[in-house]
């Protein structure tokens, strides 16, 4: 019986000191939830002053910093913009004189381009005519031909001036040059009833003294440089120091009926 008091106080006494330490755990427990809370309350409280506190505070120097980089910056974009427009005006410059430098360069070149093309053809005109006259000063006869119309001058026109020499010489050959008539220096020569030194034996001496060596006279010798004339295309005449054109006259003669020039003892038409 004793015993079983015992355990039972002991029991008790266990189960007493277990509760008593619940319960100072939980009153610990409320108290520091209690400190924790207004702990919070205090901080946030706190929190909220100073902010409140940097809200109400804030000095108008700090807006009047703020609106000065903001000006600063307007400044700063609006010298930016006037530098990019002021670089695009110095582009656009810069392309019109680049225009103005290519435009004055391809000019110069145009006309130098103009200017040999000019040349060029004005060389290519004068070698033309170069080649004309050329061609006219060295005309293919044959000395056959220089024979025979040497004689035939020297037997018409013998004794008359230079110009009456080459006169008979340009008809002779002028009736070459048309179709009413033969078309080489001999036939034109020999045509029958034409020319009268070719068939009363003149013509036939003069032609001897020429293959002899014998025709060598001044008279003579004018009448060659007649015939070289009339053979490389002469068709005019010097008289008085005016040039009487003779590519149209086809006769001549002392006594010609219509003749429409006289030249000397000769009469042309």
């Amino acid at each position: 019986m004793k015993f079983r008091k015992l355990l039972l106080c002991m029991l008790a006494g266990i189960f007493l000191a277990g509760f008593a330490n619940i319960y100072t755990y939980a009153a610990e427990e409320d108290q520091n939830v209690t400190v924790n809370t207004d702990t919070t309350d205090k901080t946030a409280g706190t929190q909220n002053d100073a902010a409140n506190t940097n809200i109400v505070t804030v000095p108008d120097s700090t807006t009047e910093d703020l609106q000065k980089p903001a000006d600063a910056a307007g400044t700063a974009n609006a010298d930016t913009a006037k530098e990019e427009t002021a670089s695009a005006d110095n582009t656009t410059v810069k392309e019109q004189e680049t225009k103005t430098a290519d435009t004055t360069k391809k000019a110069p070149v145009k006309t130098k381009a103009k200017k040999a093309k000019a040349a060029k053809a004005a060389k290519a005109a004068k070698a033309k005519v170069t080649k004309k006259a050329t061609v006219k000063a060295t005309a293919k006869y044959s000395k056959a031909d220089l024979r025979l119309l040497s004689a035939l001058i020297y037997c018409e026109a013998g004794g008359e001036a230079y110009n009456g020499k080459l006169a008979v010489g340009i008809v002779v050959m002028n009736r070459v040059r048309v179709s009413a008539f033969p078309d080489s220096v001999k036939s034109v020569i020999y045509q029958r009833y034409q020319f009268g030194p070719a068939t009363n034996g003149s013509l036939s001496r003069a032609l001897a003294e020429y293959d002899n060596g014998k025709f060598n006279s001044q008279n003579e010798k004018a009448c060659v440089r007649a015939a070289k004339e009339a053979l490389s295309g002469a068709r005019n005449i010097t008289i008085g120091g005016k040039t009487k054109k003779f590519g149209s006259y086809l006769y001549f003669s002392g006594r010609l009926r219509g003749y429409t020039y006289r030249l000397g003892h000769h009469q042309f038409k």
